[in-house]
């Protein structure tokens, strides 16, 4: 009796339900993407607040044109870098995120990419340093399909604290290649020149 009681109390604290899990099991997505809009809204608020001279140059099928802009002109261009927010579902579900670290460049590259080419923005890649904290660089990918025949590749550069890239490639049916690039500088250092 005493061995069945014994075997008794054993089998209930070895089933009883240990503190803090739950009896059921959810699957929950837990990887956080890279908030690209988040970053660039803060780049935004410093050019607005800080009196750096900002300039565009423009580069429209070889043509090339330099301006001075204000930091409201600088917001609307830097509007192309607040991506989709691919974040949050259900987009978020589309891309798939790889991390790997480059040893001669010592980076740390966030890839996010999509096989679904109905969506504009195809791939993302978010360089950081070493300290896998400080932003090296943000790279976008983005694909415009407008009809059955014309279609265009835009490729976005976000150098932190000091400038960034737009180039656009535009191909229509029957014409060559259209070609825009735009540079936008500020904080501009002699790395930079």
């Amino acid at each position: 009796m005493r061995i069945l009681l014994y075997s008794f109390l054993i089998f209930l604290i070895c089933c009883k339900q240990k503190p803090g899990i739950s009896p059921k099991t959810s699957i929950t997505d837990t990887v956080h993407f890279y908030e690209v809009g988040q970053f660039i809204t803060s780049q935004t608020a410093d050019v607005k607040k800080t009196p750096y001279y900002i300039y565009k140059k423009t580069t429209i099928d070889g043509r090339k044109d330099s301006l001075q802009i204000d930091p409201t002109q600088f917001e609307n261009l830097a509007q192309q870098f607040k991506v989709v927010e691919i974040n949050k579902d259900p987009l978020k579900r589309e891309y798939v995120e790889t991390v790997f670290f480059d040893q001669t460049t010592r980076t740390y590259t966030l890839n996010y990419s999509t096989k679904n080419k109905a969506l504009v923005v195809q791939n993302i890649d978010v360089l950081l340093y070493e300290d896998a904290a400080t932003l090296k660089r943000i790279f976008i990918r983005k694909f415009y399909n407008y009809n059955t025949d014309s279609s265009a590749i835009e490729q976005l550069s976000w150098k932190p604290n000091e400038q960034f890239q737009v180039s656009r490639v535009v191909q229509k049916p029957g014409q060559k290649e259209n070609m825009y690039q735009l540079i936008v500088v500020w904080n501009e250092t002699k790395e930079s020149k």
